[in-house]
């Protein structure tokens, strides 16, 4: 298609899997750490679309570690979305006491 952009074989969306994964892998460091200024300064240099590739990547790795912990317990799916809910009222109730 003229006046596109062509995206590199193994690439995501400018910026390739491995530089992608290595981006994740930092902010989920950075996350443990409690170093969102880290977290943040990682995502500055990428377009919006790589950002939102990183994103998406993040939710599947909280999913799956989810799940994992909830499959350890005997349980699924709906224990891990449980747990899942139940982390998103914990950490909406801290920031209102904030």
């Amino acid at each position: 298609m003229p006046g596109s952009a062509r995206v590199p074989a193994g690439s995501v969306l400018g910026v390739d899997a491995f530089e992608c994964d290595r981006t994740t892998m930092a902010i989920v460091a950075a996350a443990l750490a409690d170093d969102g200024e880290g977290a943040a300064a990682l995502l500055e240099p990428l377009g919006r679309r790589d950002v939102s590739r990183v994103a998406v990547r993040l939710a599947a790795m909280a999913a799956d570690a989810l799940l994992a912990v909830a499959e350890e317990t005997g349980g699924g799916r709906e224990e891990a979305l449980a747990h899942w809910q139940a982390c998103i009222i914990a950490h909406e109730s801290r920031r209102t006491e904030e």
